[in-house]
This record gives structure tokens, sequence and C-alpha cells, in this order.
């Protein structure tokens, strides 16, 4: 079956590692159990001469229990407990009107018996706006860890796959007391997207233009206002506002195109490679280094470099191969729903887009462009709407369809809007360019949003994603091999023709 997933060694790989970690979650296997049978699998895959790949599958199944073991919390605080907590605020404050918001990591917790405890959950904290937290500072106080406040249980989920086990409150007599700075890639990285955001807030874009632009160049999103937030939510456009696969790709294509000229030096594409990583990271880097961000720069800084190295499927295999790697590092990241989205929007890309896009090529480079952002629009919103669904209870129909032109007009934001910020603010028709595609985008998905019908409420069970996938992937296997079964029957024909 060339051509198949099945060539793919990574996929197989990862599906039982992510089985192992749901295997655990569901059933919690014994360590030694996982162990023993891991380690004779191993054996077994290397030393035996049949069935060896399924005694690798078992084997990577194993791993995967063994690594979520390992990433069980260990020390968790009380909640609805008043407790001493020691925190690290690694979050600007964000005015919320009434009081700010940030969030905080736990480094120790003290109980009322006086012991210390060792932490490394996060929490969220509303604070008055007279408290003083600033960014950067560890401090400690007493407060109450609650639980957080969630109607439809998918926000609390996603923040305990993100490592938060709740919220504390911060009032204006509540006492802290400072216990210095501390210093992290991500407070640097913040302070960077500040910088960035102050640049491209002295430029000729205000109100929800210059909200758009922010949040699709720095991902700050404190500046737009809640309706438009919930126009972009009913459209199923709302995951344009938080930077993630889709602005690194732009980066990335942008940085190829504007920096191919590196090819004429010599080992030019060598030189292009790093070239254009530097500037990925450096807009992750500006973005704050949010988690979404991070992990889609490493995907695409992969694809980045399987180019380089060539063959038809090492773009799938790279892509298993870095989701494999976080899921090691980090097993809770399968929970996250960005994670799970920029890895089906990316894999649903190479899968369908990429072939279909090829199928569709003509001689004009305008028309490919323009329907390879159409193809790439349909399969990433087609392949992330049952995750749409089991998080957020909600499907967007008009999404599948606004989404091609919201893409494209993603593509003139983030240009002029990185343009605005480095050129000379004199330069007023450069971010006039990225008001006026920021205002089409805003006034498109409010229209999409007021339309009947535009979503519909349905939660779908955790179970029935994967058998989502699977038949889809059966369906386009099979669909495949016959256009490849055809393809040899007529190609055996016009060579009896010919003798």
């Amino acid at each position: 079956m060339k051509g198949s997933t099945l060539q793919l060694p990574m996929l197989p790989l990862l599906a039982a590692f992510v089985a192992g970690l749901i295997a655990e979650w569901l059933f919690e296997v014994p360590m030694a159990a996982a162990i023993i049978c891991g380690l004779a699998c191993y054996i077994f895959a290397i030393v035996g001469r049949r069935a060896t790949h399924i005694a690798l599958l078992l084997a990577f199944l194993f791993t995967g229990i063994l690594f979520a073991q390992l990433d069980r919390p260990t020390n968790l605080p009380t909640l609805e407990t008043h407790l001493t907590l020691e925190l690290s605020i690694d979050e600007p404050p964000t005015d919320r009107g009434r009081y700010q918001s940030s969030s905080a990591r736990i480094d120790r917790f003290r109980t009322s018996d006086g012991e210390w405890h060792t932490c490394n959950r996060r929490v969220l904290i509303w604070a008055d706006n007279d408290s003083q937290i600033t960014m950067g500072e560890r401090v400690c106080l007493s407060a109450t860890i609650r639980p957080i406040a969630d109607t439809a249980n998918s926000y609390s989920r996603l923040m305990e796959a993100r490592g938060y086990i709740g919220r504390i409150s911060i009032g204006s007599a509540t006492p802290i007391v400072a216990l210095g700075k501390t210093s992290s890639l991500r407070i640097a990285s913040l302070r960077l997207q500040q910088t960035v955001f102050q640049r491209l807030h002295s430029t000729a874009l205000e109100g929800d233009q210059l909200a758009l632009c922010a949040a699709m160049t720095t991902g700050r999103r404190s500046e737009m206002s809640a309706a438009l937030r919930e126009s972009y939510a009913r459209s199923g456009a709302a995951h344009l506002l938080a930077v993630s696969g889709l602005h690194v790709a732009i980066i990335l294509m942008l940085a190829n195109l504007l920096l191919r000229w590196v090819v004429l030096f010599e080992r030019g594409h060598r030189l292009l490679d790093i070239v254009v990583l530097v500037a990925v990271w450096l807009f992750a880097a500006a973005t704050g280094m949010a988690a979404s961000v991070v992990r889609a720069t490493l995907m695409f800084s992969a694809l980045q470099l399987s180019h380089s190295i060539g063959g038809s499927y090492r773009s799938g295999n790279i892509l298993a191969a870095v989701a494999m790697v976080m899921l090691a590092i980090e097993p809770s990241l399968l929970r996250d729903v960005s994670f799970q989205f920029s890895f089906v929007a990316v894999a649903a890309i190479l899968y369908w887009a990429v072939p279909l896009q090829r199928a569709m090529r003509t001689r004009s480079s305008v028309v490919n462009f323009l329907i390879a952002n159409i193809v790439v629009g349909f399969a990433a919103s087609l392949a992330t709407m049952p995750l749409m669904s089991f998080w957020f209870g909600r499907v967007s129909l008009i999404g599948v369809a606004l989404n091609p032109l919201v893409i494209l007009l993603a593509y003139a934001i983030i240009t002029f809007s990185l343009a605005a910020i480095f050129l000379p603010t004199s330069w007023t028709w450069v971010a006039k360019i990225a008001g006026a595609a920021a205002e089409m985008m805003n006034r498109s998905v409010a229209v999409a949003a007021e339309m009947r019908g535009a979503t519909i409420d349905f939660q779908l069970d955790w179970w029935a994603i994967p058998i989502f996938y699977a038949v889809a992937i059966a369906i386009t296997e099979l669909i495949r091999y016959v256009a490849r079964k055809k393809s040899l029957s007529l190609q055996k024909h016009q060579f009896k023709r010919r003798m």
C-alpha cells in the first residue's frame, strides 16, 4: 500500500503511546506491571523474528502508561482550605474593570500543621485594583484556593490540563510579603510582547482594528471587547484570536518568501533554514512564549527542517515524532485543547490538504495560492470540528465556509501589522492597510455570527473522537487505494495499446 499511512512508522507508535496514556488515566495500571511488560515487549521486538511490529507497538503502549504514571501530581494543596502560599507571578495583570486578573506558579504551600510542601501547579489570580501584583515577583500570602468556576465544565477541564488547580482572590487588605524577583524565559518574552504591543499601539491603528491586529501579532487579547470575542466564537473563527499554528505557518511562509535570496550564498539552503527558524522563534518570543505558540513553533520548525531532508513522508513522521516527544515531557498536554487543535490541524493539512492541493495545481501561481488557502481552510476546519464539539459543546457550520476568507485576510493583517511595527510610524499607509483588513475581517465575522444556523449546540463524547478520525482515515485510504488501482489499470491498458 504505497502512499498510505502505513508508511509513516512514527504514526502507529504515537498512537500506541497515546493509547498508553489514556489507559493509565482510565484504569491506573500498576507501575511494576507496566515496567515488566514494557521491557519484555522491547526485548521481544529486538530479538524476536515474528510479530516484532506488534511487540514494538505494545512496548510503546506500556511506555505511555509509565510516563502517565510518572506525571501523576503529588503534594497538591487542598481546595477550600486556608493556606500560606509562595507564588511566582508570571503573567502581567489584566484590567477587568472592577478587578484585575493574572496567574502564578505555586512554589510552596504551608498547611495548618506548619509543614511546607513543594508544588509545581498553577493558580488563577483575581485581585482588587488596589492590590499590588507585578509580573516577575515572588510573593508570600495567605489565601484559599477555590475551584475554577465553570458552568459548562469545559473551561475547568482546559485549565486543569494546563496545570491550574484553582483560583485565589486577593483583596486590598490581604497582607502580601515580597520575596524578591524571579526571572524566566516566559517573563522575558512577556516583556518583549509588551514592547511590541506599545509599538503597535503608537501606529494609526485604533479601536477594534487595533484589538484584532494586536491579538494576531502579539498574542495580547486584553484589548478585545466581549462582543467581539463572542462574534468570533459563534462564527467559528475564534482560533484566529489565539496565536497558534496558523499564525506561525504564516510567519514561516513569509520568512521563506522574503529570505529566499539567502539560497544564493554557499550552502544557502541550510542557511535559509537557520534564518527562517530564527525569525519564527523571534515571533514566538514576541507573542509571550505561550505554550500553544511554543508547541506550534516546534512543529513547524521540524517541518521546515524536513523539507531539507527530503522524502515524501518525512513531514508526517517528524510531526508524529515531535508530538511524541512533547507528550513524553508533559503527558497532560494530551488533554490540552490547544495541543489537540494544533496537532490535528497540522496533521489534516499534511494528510488531506497537501495531496488535494497538488492534484488541483494549475499554471497560475495566484490561482494556486487561492486554492491552497481554500483547501487548507476546509481541511483544518473539518478536522477540528469534533474537538470543537467536545470542548465547547457547539459546532460552527458557517466557520467551514468562512475560514478560507479569514485566512486570506489573516495573511494581510499579520504581514502589514508586522511591517507597521518595524517601519517608521510616519508610514501611516502600512498601518491603514492592516486596519482595513482587520475591519473587513471583523465585519465578515459579525455578519456570519448573526446568520441563522451559524452554530449548532452538540456535545460529542470523548470516545467518539478517535472513532471519527479512524473512519475518516479509513475512507481516505480506501479512496486512494481505488484511485491507485484505476491508475495502474489505465497504465496497463495504454501499454497494451502501444504494443
